[in-house]
């Protein structure tokens, strides 16, 4: 039995609504391997040898140096394409939406280990709360119809349920919501976000 659906996913996920919910326990597992992995991130944050995950971070570009539309536009797309690519690869028996959200989290917490010993706590959440409170719980929700994608996966073999209706539920959640909210996000964190952190940090220094 999935219940009835909340009228407030009502509200936000329209004719989703009832899919997005009966999501609502892999979702809530989704959350505890991401907050496990972020905080073992932030825990071994400093013991960890360097060159490895420096050259990890290397590889990404040089967000400073990029105009604000540029960000956007890259933020934007990065997010996109991981959140489908990701929930799509769930087929494979919901592996790798897993891996994903325990890399994923791994290294926000690692990152946020970092940024916490040069500019503080405070102006660490500061810096990823405003559109953090939409972009997680987004792809979040993305890796976990992923999951739901390689349950159905594993279901099929066994001669039960349906892979491609699970899939269309799947893709029109992406296409209606966890698009348009990583969208805003995005947009968010290149406008509000350096906003706040500016504000936050002229009143603790």
């Amino acid at each position: 039995m999935r219940g009835e659906t909340p009228r407030t996913i009502a509200i936000l996920f329209g004719d989703s609504a009832e899919y997005v919910w009966g999501l609502r326990h892999l979702f809530l597992l989704t959350l505890l391997v991401f907050l496990s992995s972020l905080l073992i991130g932030y825990n071994l944050g400093g013991r960890l040898p360097g060159d490895p995950l420096e050259q990890l971070r290397r590889m990404i570009p040089n967000l400073e140096e990029m105009t604000p539309i540029g960000l956007f536009i890259f933020i934007a797309v990065n997010n996109l394409a991981k959140s489908l690519i990701w929930m799509l690869m769930g087929i494979l028996f919901s592996l790798p939406p897993v891996l994903f959200t325990i890399l994923n989290g791994f290294y926000i917490g690692w990152v946020s280990h970092i940024s916490a010993e040069e500019h503080g706590l405070l102006l660490t959440i500061t810096a990823l709360a405003p559109h953090g409170v939409i972009e997680l719980p987004t792809i979040l929700l993305s890796s976990a119809a992923g999951l739901a994608l390689g349950y159905h996966a594993i279901n099929r073999l066994r001669g039960r349920g349906s892979l491609q209706e699970e899939l269309r539920k799947a893709i029109r959640l992406y296409i209606h919501y966890i698009a348009p909210l990583l969208i805003l996000s995005a947009l968010i964190e290149v406008s509000l976000t350096p906003m706040i952190t500016r504000l936050v940090e002229g009143l603790i220094t």
